[in-house]
């Protein structure tokens, strides 16, 4: 028997339109499920549905885009193989004491950004790096890790938590596993071999596992992934950045008629994109090989051109392309670069750069298509936030997204899915996709919690979905955005649906920071700043805070205006503000969806 949680947001669907739910309704059958839900887990855990019988083990997981969940939830299937009994458990739902009386524990962590702990972890880690960490010394574990190659801090987060694990006394039971992007048969052989291991260790009484306060120890429900993508239409798709605007930012709607599919506002759709044609084209003719030629992947024969535009990513150079490319191009200057220069001197040389720029830069590599291919990385599927809310296009999933698209060194550059769904597929086209659960980056439960959300460019996206779904719920709740982006003529997307959501009521306010529309700069945080005591106000009445796009520079000046915020205008110390920040993200009222 599989437990399900049930909502409000999911049973509107199957009342009549003409029949909505005031909000006093609403709350009653929120609570109302919250009962049924609780009552629910309770069953599970004295074992009257089945129950998950064995012996206990935990896995841990620190997920941003759903990867490592869904390889948790395969990690605890396997283990009834070998007589365990898994409660799988969100980071973020996981205490120290809990942890304290763990025997078994897996960790299955990802690396966000530039080798931070997913938003998930953050609260534990700081927590389990403190004074009050407990412990460990009865606890066996191991560590899967999933990064990207790609980046410097690889798989920073998974060995992170390796080493604090072994400090506070645990016995490691099996070597540390990191993931590249193609990470599904290092992950299975790692579950393959730390399964029976763990079991071997510690007690050997089966017991019954229930759910600790805010987890959950039921099977994730099955439904389509990475390994088996929803094949869905392209509905629809339109610009909607204007001609004169420095960049393309496109509007995407994708059919979900049929597929049994539906999402939460805030949650994730995945792409699995292809490569453009001209991309391939490109790196073909680098190697001197015809699209017919035969490689081998995989221990499968396959003809080179069908290799390249659906299966491997042939735009961001691995580490393993760069160890063959140093092995075997004769370029002094190539290895001093790797060897000795400084590391932001490297990163401004490699910035930018594509596998063709380094291919046609050093052809005395001599790359073939084979040696190529097996130094080659599959496509990673494109993590993008949805932009709708089921409850308002029901049937439908809408992504904005900008268009990666720049020149360096007299050669275009183009992104790998953006470019792709803005200039290959077509309307009536089929992408390849599936969901994944933000379930902290969601719309407040409680219908009149005030919203500010902090999302310029792209980052609104969400907040459109935000938006919409307050806007079935009749929420009572202030709803209060911050947008911007470079001009107001060209880039002020979605203008007509801000301009109506503020007749009606439903958007209470809305700051508009357009950078290039005057001499001087102006961003979201400035527009924070200058608004920082009404801003203070809405988070004392228990308002939550949502950002949303850009990791590197806005997301951290957008961190340091709302601790500035804070301590200047509830008289506080840095200390203090930096508490009260604290406060709001284990109550998850600050919340991001950054990249």
């Amino acid at each position: 028997m599989t437990q399900k949680k049930l909502s409000t947001q999911k049973l509107t669907t199957f009342f009549p339109e003409d029949l909505p739910l005031d909000g006093a309704q609403q709350q009653w059958l929120d609570g109302y499920l919250t009962g049924l839900n609780t009552a629910y887990a309770a069953l599970r855990a004295n074992g009257m549905d089945g129950g998950n019988a064995g012996k206990p083990l935990t896995i841990l997981y620190g997920s941003q885009t759903g990867n490592a969940e869904d390889l948790a939830w395969q990690c605890a299937d396997l283990a009834k193989e070998h007589g365990l009994a898994a409660l799988v458990v969100d980071m973020d739902d996981c205490s120290l004491d809990s942890l304290a009386e763990t025997e078994r524990l897996l960790v299955i962590t990802s690396t966000y950004g530039e080798g931070e702990m997913p938003d998930n972890a953050e609260a534990l880690w700081e927590d389990i790096n403190g004074e009050a960490a407990p412990k460990l010394d009865k606890t066996f574990f191991s560590v899967l890790a999933l990064g990207d190659t790609a980046y410097e801090h690889f798989c920073l987060a998974g060995k992170q938590w390796d080493a604090r694990l072994e400090a506070l006394g645990a016995e490691r039971v099996g070597e540390r596993v990191d993931c590249d992007v193609d990470f599904d048969d290092a992950a299975k052989a790692w579950m393959d071999a730390v399964l029976p291991a763990i079991s071997a260790k510690g007690s050997q009484d089966a017991a019954t596992v229930a759910a600790p306060a805010g987890g959950s120890s039921s099977a994730k429900p099955q439904g389509y992934s990475r390994n088996n993508p929803l094949e869905a239409k392209l509905k629809a798709k339109r610009v909607l950045s204007g001609e004169g605007s420095g960049k393309q930012i496109v509007h995407y709607e994708i059919d979900l008629v049929g597929s049994g599919e539906t999402y939460e506002a805030g949650d994730i759709l995945h792409l699995l994109p292809r490569n453009r044609q001209d991309l391939v084209d490109e790196v073909l003719a680098a190697v001197g090989a015809d699209a017919t030629d035969v490689v081998s992947w995989q221990g499968e024969n396959h003809e080179i051109g069908g290799l390249l535009r659906d299966q491997l990513d042939i735009r961001m150079p691995s580490s393993g392309f760069f160890e063959a490319l140093l092995l075997a191009a004769k370029n002094d200057d190539l290895h001093k670069r790797f060897n000795q220069d400084p590391a932001e001197e490297l990163d401004a040389f490699l910035y930018g750069k594509d596998i063709v720029d380094f291919l046609r830069a050093y052809p005395d590599a001599g790359f073939t298509a084979q040696t190529l291919v097996d130094v080659l990385k599959p496509i990673a599927p494109r993590a993008y936030s949805i932009s709708s809310s089921h409850n308002h296009h029901n049937g439908e999933v809408h992504l904005t997204i900008g268009s990666v698209r720049y020149e360096q060194e007299g050669r275009m550059h183009h992104g790998v899915a953006s470019t792709w769904l803005a200039d290959e597929v077509e309307e009536g086209d089929t992408v390849r996709c599936y969901f994944a659960a933000n379930k902290h980056f969601s719309v407040p439960s409680d219908d009149k919690a005030p919203m500010i959300m902090v999302g310029p460019g792209t980052g609104i996206a969400p907040f459109r979905a935000f938006l919409q779904e307050r806007s079935v719920r009749g929420a009572e709740g202030d709803n209060w955005l911050f947008f911007g982006d470079r001009t107001r003529e060209h880039d002020f997307i979605y203008a007509d649906e801000l301009d109506n959501w503020q007749k009606s009521g439903v958007l209470d306010r809305l700051e508009l920071a357009f950078s290039r529309d005057q001499q001087e700069k102006v961003y979201v945080q400035d527009l924070m700043r200058r608004h920082g005591a009404e801003l203070y106000d809405w988070l004392e009445r228990g308002g939550y805070f949502f950002v949303c796009g850009d990791a590197q520079r806005m997301a951290k000046d957008v961190d340091k205006a709302l601790h500035d915020i804070i301590a200047e205008h509830g008289n506080m110390s840095a200390a203090a503000a930096k508490e009260y920040v604290a406060a709001l993200k284990k109550e998850k009222r600050y919340v991001r969806d950054v990249y």
